[in-house]
């Protein structure tokens, strides 16, 4: 991405995490709403309304209730006190059974929550430009938002479900307790204050300590993922890493409980301060009631039902207050996730359509500097590609050689100058064509812990399923040999961190990698190294081959091996981020400069008798 370009998404740390007030809670809600609604309308329609008919029926017992006392008090017969006892309770139940089924479907609308939650971080991870994966910032970001699609949208739920229970409560038993004495109905709402109050300095705290150790906590996966994974284990083991490894790790783990603790004890003494208010005022409701009985403003029944409502008022209130205190500790994640949703780039996604390839890929002065690097990794390169030809990168390591292969490949765009293709220059808005037509064979390929069909039919995945041109890329890069004696053929599980996989040599995974690339078909390819793995033998056969193999299509070959790249159209020599040198292997022979140098060089080592050197007076003391 150009950072030049003012309408260019940026992405930074935030310094401070975001504050959420109580003046926020309408709109907290409504966010919340509109995110529950969008991923789970039905199941939340079904929650509210349970909720909603516990809540409200909470009228009807009460002031049946009422009647009942009243009935006893005036020595109402047997028949009429237990039929007016049986409705209450019967109703009771019903509003119990309304509860737990709402609670049931809580844990389904959490879980559909968090899948719409971990679809929109997807939605940004796969659409974000490659570069963002190069900085701190981003991975902090998306760690925060990983976290809170994972444990929040259970807040969420739960949060929103006990409003709505709470607050239907409330509303049926302030309707009750307005028929016996309405002074009552807002001395109980003030004792809830101290509990929401609560509930937005928790939420900011639980988020304050999360925000501070986002940074150790991706140090300690990272740490746990060395010490448990397959791909690290060997060199784990071999080197004696793991006290060293382990050590770290448990400082780190021993950082976060030590964070937990100070978050706990803050948060516990705002709870308790709370509570004890909140005690205090409804002590003095129950007072209020008793003085209110004794001036005879009330009857000893209406006395009896208002204290049972205030009871349930409290309890709901405290059931609200737990709710808001969910919502408020889900809050400031769930506003981390919502700005870090809107890095999601629109119309970024590759196309599946057929390659149609280009006729001349041009570069002109491109320079690129990954983020927060000091200077740039290619600067003012220009070169161009033509239809068909054979083209070679060559260089010591760190030259460039990569970054400049990702360029041309539009997995990068230039910080500065421009790429064109066919005189059309690559834009965010356009990079996915030039993207779709390119097929590449990095050095650090992904080995896919999957069957090895799909591990080739990853080239262009919407074809996997013609096993044909499967079965012809893996002959075509020399992996059929193989792959065809597997227990079960190319269904055989490659990698053996799952039951029945079969692990694969370095080279025969580099075979599986380039028949990917033979399988997309695409009309330029670029290989970075796609010997590394090779022995010499099945080197020298791909090379070999690869005019061949690759007839009518633009490559791109990157090469330590100057046997390799001498027969390429043209060749460029890079060094510190430049193109020193250019033009076919005997040009630049005979100019007698870089290229020629190194490849005598490496010449040397096969056509000249080393000399014997004694490897303990060599090795340093």
């Amino acid at each position: 991405m150009n950072e030049s370009d003012p309408g260019a998404i940026t992405i930074t740390e935030l310094t401070e995490p975001p504050q959420i007030k109580l003046r926020r809670l309408p709109a907290l809600l409504a966010g919340a709403l509109r995110l529950t609604w969008n991923a789970a309308r039905r199941e939340f329609l079904l929650v509210i309304g349970l909720q909603a008919l516990g809540g409200l029926g909470l009228v009807v017992p009460l002031l049946a209730g009422r009647d009942l006392l009243a009935a006893i008090a005036d020595g109402g017969g047997s028949t009429e006190l237990f039929l007016r006892g049986a409705l209450t309770l019967l109703l009771l139940g019903a509003m119990n059974l309304a509860g737990a089924i709402a609670t049931g479907r809580d844990e389904v609308l959490s879980e559909l929550l968090a899948r719409h939650a971990h679809r929109r971080i997807l939605d940004v991870a796969c659409t974000v430009p490659l570069e963002r994966f190069d900085t701190p910032a981003f991975h902090n970001r998306l760690e925060r938002a990983t976290i809170s699609a994972e444990v929040r949208p259970n807040q969420l739920a739960q949060g929103l479900g006990a409003l709505a229970q709470a607050t239907m409560g409330c509303i049926g038993i302030g309707i009750a307790v307005a028929t016996i004495e309405p002074l009552l109905i807002p001395a109980t709402l003030l004792a809830a204050v101290p509990l929401l109050l609560a509930g937005v300095k928790n939420g900011e705290m639980l988020f304050a300590m999360v925000f501070r150790i986002t940074a150790a906590e991706r140090e300690r996966n990272y740490l746990l993922r060395l010490l448990t994974g397959r791909r690290p284990a060997a060199e784990v083991r071999v080197f004696g890493l793991a006290p060293y490894l382990r050590g770290r790790w448990e400082k780190r783990t021993s950082e976060r409980i030590a964070e937990t603790r100070q978050s706990v004890r803050r948060r516990l003494r705002v709870i308790l301060v709370s509570r004890l208010i909140s005690a205090a005022c409804f002590g003095g409701l129950f007072a209020l009631l008793f003085l209110l009985s004794r001036s005879g403003r009330m009857t000893v029944a209406d006395a009896g039902a208002a204290a049972g409502a205030v009871l349930l008022l409290g309890a709901r209130l405290r059931i609200a207050s737990l709710g808001a205190d969910q919502l408020f500790e889900a809050a400031p994640f769930l506003e981390d996730l919502r700005s870090f949703l809107k890095l999601e780039q629109r119309g970024g996604s590759a196309s599946h359509a057929a390659p149609i390839g280009f006729e001349r890929l041009t570069l002109e002065e491109v320079t690129f500097t990954y983020p927060g690097a000091g200077r740039p990794a290619v600067r003012d390169i220009s070169l161009e590609i033509k239809a068909g030809e054979l083209v070679a990168l060559v260089g010591e390591n760190g030259s460039g050689k990569t970054t400049l292969a990702k360029l041309l490949s539009c997995l990068y765009l230039p910080t500065a100058g421009r790429i064109s293709y066919d005189g059309v220059e690559v834009t965010e808005a356009n990079a996915a064509g030039p993207r779709g037509s390119a097929a590449v064979l990095f050095q650090d390929f992904e080995r896919y812990l999957l069957p090895a069909a799909d591990n080739i039919g990853m080239g262009r995945w919407e074809k996997a399923a013609d096993r044909a041109a499967v079965e012809a890329a893996a002959v075509t890069a020399g992996a059929d040999g193989f792959l065809g004696v597997l227990p079960h053929g190319y269904d055989t599980l490659l990698g053996p961190e799952f039951a029945g996989g079969t692990d694969l040599s370095g080279g025969q995974w580099q075979r599986v990698a380039l028949a990917r690339v033979f399988f997309r078909d695409a009309p330029f390819i670029i290989l970075d190294e796609p010997t590394a793995t090779l022995d010499a033998h099945a080197e020298h056969e791909l090379f070999e081959r690869i005019r061949t193999l690759l007839a009518g299509r633009s490559v791109l070959l990157i090469s330590h091996r100057f046997s390799a790249v001498r027969s390429a159209d043209r060749i460029y020599v890079m060094a510190n981020g430049r193109i020193v040198e250019q033009g076919t292997h005997q040009e630049l022979m005979d100019a007698g400069g870089r290229y020629a140098e190194m490849f005598r060089l490496q010449a040397s080592g096969y056509l000249e008798p080393t000399p014997h050197v004694d490897i303990h007076d060599a090795w340093p003391r």
